[in-house]
């Protein structure tokens, strides 16, 4: 099979394993949507957000410069728990942090104790997270994404049955976090299952994740900055929201969030290709041709995003009103999907610290932008600042690959 086939053919593996892992978020969205109302899915938006700003540090950025090792295939165990420790610290972290969330009794605005109480049970799915990461190395590195395929559609559909579950009886969210987490240990353990990797005994090489860390660490930044100026927005919201606001931007948010994670697909396999590419002429030339279709594709999904958002209304009419932010949100894939292909060229070079410098800087923007206008204009201003965040993201990237090449 030639190195496009093999492309073509991890990219259509990470799809199908997005359409499985959105298609049951799109169902289970909706179950919680018709069986708990517009309120609490307000509270299971602040849960999921709050915890999700943690995930990218179980990722660390880890893959990305442990498959840049010549040994790489030796230190599998080593990778593995490190994200296991790593995971097990976060969990510490999000807990105690949350304690410290705001919260208006009165008003009902910011992060109930029952919230709270749900962001603690949320917070294991971060050790599930981190080895589903770990296995996902080797899928990167073998091109043989079909194992991540079968782990994410079957991790799903369990997650899947054990919401409908926990929907058929008058449970509280509580059990909706708990289906979660069995859904993510059936992901996790096939994956795992799938690299034929023995875990035992137990081998963590200091000096090997001492220097895998180091290097990591501007990629870890660009990420969490990436991530911050991705969902601060929805944290902002609900500290200074009602709940209904929070589920209706986290609404719109579910449907551009699978949008944009395509073209990352593609970036994915196209990665390892990236790193044996020496010749500067043959990697500029396609530099444009990747960015020219990336740009291509984002056309064939804005445009039915854009005719159809109305239809969200049909998962349960209160939610009419997420067709809003969604069509100003969809209004940004052409920036994204640029800029996914060149975060990862960039990579690839080895500017890792001029990628953490620049979503640093966009991450602060955010911010600002973000606690100046929400109070104003709610979710409208976060879906527009989205945009003019990755416009400022895909402007810095271009520059920057142009420097290099002259």
């Amino acid at each position: 099979m030639s190195l496009v086939q093999k492309i073509a053919h991890n990219t259509l593996f990470q799809l199908i394993a997005r359409i499985a892992t959105s298609g049951s978020s799109f169902l289970i969205t909706i179950l919680i949507a018709r069986h708990f109302g517009i309120i609490a899915y307000g509270d299971f938006a602040k849960v999921t957000a709050y915890v999700s700003l943690f995930y990218l540090f179980a990722d660390f950025g880890l893959n990305a410069i442990f498959l840049q090792k010549e040994n790489n295939i030796l230190k599998f165990k080593d990778l593995f728990y490190t994200r296991v420790i790593l995971a097990t610290l976060l969990i510490l972290a999000i807990n105690v942090l949350a304690w410290f969330l705001p919260y208006n009794p009165t008003t009902h605005i910011g992060f109930s104790p029952e919230v709270r109480n749900g962001i603690s049970l949320f917070s294991f799915t971060l050790i599930t997270e981190a080895l589903t990461y770990t296995a996902l190395a080797l899928f990167q590195r073998d091109l043989s994404y079909e194992y991540f395929m079968i782990a994410s559609i079957i991790g799903s559909l369990a997650t899947l049955l054990f919401v409908f579950i926990a929907t058929l009886f008058p449970y509280s969210l509580v059990f909706v976090f708990l289906a979660y987490i069995l859904g993510g240990v059936v992901k996790s353990a096939l994956a795992l299952f799938f690299t034929k990797e023995n875990m035992f005994p137990f081998q963590l090489d200091t000096h090997f994740i001492k220097q895998l860390t180091f290097e990591t660490l501007p990629i870890t930044l660009m990420l969490v900055c990436n991530l911050i100026y991705f969902r601060i927005d929805m944290i902002i919201l609900s500290a200074l929201k009602p709940s209904t606001d929070v589920a209706l931007y986290d609404m719109s948010y579910k449907f551009f969030d699978f949008f944009i994670a395509l073209p990352l697909f593609l970036s994915n396999a196209l990665y390892p290709s990236l790193l044996q590419q020496q010749n500067k002429q043959e990697l500029e030339k396609h530099i444009y041709k990747y960015m020219s279709i990336f740009a291509l594709l984002s056309l064939f999904v804005m445009i039915p995003v854009m005719l159809f958002a109305p239809l969200i209304g049909l998962i349960k009419h209160d939610f009419i009103g997420a067709s809003v932010p969604l069509r100003i949100l969809t209004l940004s894939l052409p920036l994204f999907f640029v800029t996914s292909i060149l975060q990862w060229v960039l990579v690839a070079k080895k500017q890792q610290m001029f990628l953490a410098g620049v979503y640093s800087l966009v991450a602060i923007i955010n911010i600002i932008l973000n606690l100046i206008f929400i109070p104003q204009a709610s979710y409208t201003a976060s879906a527009i600042i989205t945009g003019i965040s990755e416009a400022l993201v895909l402007g810095a990237l271009f520059v920057r690959i142009q420097t290099i090449k002259k």
